[in-house]
């Protein structure tokens, strides 16, 4: 399995990042379906460089990422971690709701002006 380059991986830390700004104005827009349609794309292309495969398991270990590539990839495990009903599939929902709880940005800066 080739490695990302730094570029590569710079790239998706910045799409990362701007992927979760447009998913907390969704948010609070309340466009779920955007929400959950950019959320999708994003881990495709987290799964296009190699880090995630096709079941949304971790193929790498997050501390060597960057910060915004980190808490998704720790959300990711968490998501894939946490017990849940058998028929109750894991959804890009789920996970996003455990990354924006993680990302400090979003609970320092935005959750705060939300209420």
């Amino acid at each position: 399995m080739t490695q990302p380059s730094i570029e590569q991986l710079q790239a998706l830390e910045a799409e990362i990042e701007q992927t979760l700004y447009t998913l907390i104005d969704l948010e609070l827009e309340e466009n779920f379906p955007e929400m959950n349609t950019r959320f999708a794309q994003l881990l495709t292309k987290v799964q296009a460089t190699k880090l995630i495969d096709y079941k949304l398991d971790v193929l790498v270990d997050p501390q060597d990422f960057a910060a915004e590539t980190f808490t998704l990839l720790q959300c990711l495990i968490e998501a894939k971690a946490r017990p849940r009903k058998r028929q109750s599939l894991l959804t890009h929902r789920m996970i996003l709701k455990i990354w924006l709880r993680k990302n400090q940005r979003f609970m320092n800066e935005f959750l705060p002006q939300m209420f």
